[in-house]
């Protein structure tokens, strides 16, 4: 019975995630292969302009100015997190509340199946389908830092005797040369980027699941996670917006994806990819949390929510079809 339920959902996402998966694969390539055509220096008029909001990001706005700044931008991209939330939103909801809108719970019921057991199948495919969008992603992201190449500016230096100094050759102007982004920007630096941008979806995907197992109109369900998230959202921005209101940071799950922060920390410390903490090497509050750290706790975040949605739809009285 449990194949058959995989079947069932497989069948219900596969049109929606390939959908989404087409996006996710090209974008990030199409984006990378944007930036490609563009020395970064040239940027750097435009980047003074908003130095006014440097208090909104994770990093100094210097960070993008960088290949690796710039790549990593990715994850924060509208369609980026847009196509990830919708098949967080959209299949988290549908499990319950979705098939009790339909009709259709009373005759999945009606067969030997147990109600954990149909919870399960259903994260099974969703978690799965997920895991797949975001590993495409990086996918997007490894090809276009191996496939493109950018005009980077070489200057001759000259070397003042005596003094042991090295200096740019006025006589000799700078040229542009072809430089492919592998030699400037390592991809393994977006591999702790693309797992927390996963537990984001997790979380989300969590709380979906667990809205639609106490509710029975799927609107209603996608309404509440919605609002969840818009109202997480706003309090992330004001927690940036003065140091008075930084108090409202504990209390946003989006202060725990920091794919910015990540790859900032990864590029100067290889080595602190995979911590849990950065406690020694601290020296502010959002430090002493390592990029692992960052993903557990969206990852406890959406775990406890499946736990409430297991606990209340196996004992939950289920009303009968419209």
């Amino acid at each position: 019975m449990f194949r058959i339920l995989l079947k069932k959902y497989y069948q219900e996402s596969i049109l929606l995630w390939s959908a989404l998966a087409l996006v996710l694969f090209f974008f990030p390539w199409v984006r990378i292969w944007t930036v490609s055509q563009f020395e970064l220096t040239g940027f750097a008029p435009l980047i003074e302009q908003f130095k006014a909001f440097e208090k909104f990001s994770p990093v100094p706005l210097d960070q993008f100015l960088t290949y690796h700044g710039i790549i990593g931008i990715t994850y924060d991209e509208p369609v980026v997190l847009l196509c990830v939330l919708t098949w967080c939103i959209a299949r988290g909801t549908d499990v319950v509340s979705g098939e009790l809108n339909r009709g259709t719970m009373e005759m999945l019921l009606a067969q030997p199946v147990a109600r954990w057991m149909l919870l399960a199948s259903h994260a099974t495919i969703t978690i799965l389908g997920l895991a797949l969008l975001c590993l495409l992603i990086y996918t997007g992201v490894y090809l276009g830092i191996h496939t493109n190449s950018t005009p980077v500016s070489t200057s001759t230096k000259l070397t003042l005797p005596w003094l042991e100094w090295t200096v740019a050759n006025p006589f000799v102007p700078k040229q542009m040369r072809q430089t492919p982004l592998s030699e400037l920007v390592r991809p393994q630096e977006f591999i702790a980027a693309t797992m927390n941008l996963f537990s984001l979806g997790f979380a989300i995907m969590g709380l979906g699941v667990m809205a639609s197992s106490f509710d029975q109109y799927r609107w209603r369900s996608i309404g509440i996670v919605i609002g969840a998230y818009v109202l997480n959202l706003l309090l992330f921005i004001l927690s940036k917006s003065t140091p008075s209101m930084s108090i409202f940071k504990p209390f946003t799950f989006l202060s725990a994806y920091q794919p910015d922060w990540m790859i900032l920390q990864i590029h100067k410390h290889p080595e602190r990819q995979w911590n849990w903490s950065n406690a020694q090497h601290a020296s502010s509050w959002q430090e002493m949390i390592g990029p692992m750290g960052y993903v557990s706790i969206l990852l406890a975040l959406g775990l406890a929510a499946y736990s409430v949605a297991f606990w209340r739809f196996t004992r939950r009285d289920l009303p009968a079809p419209n």
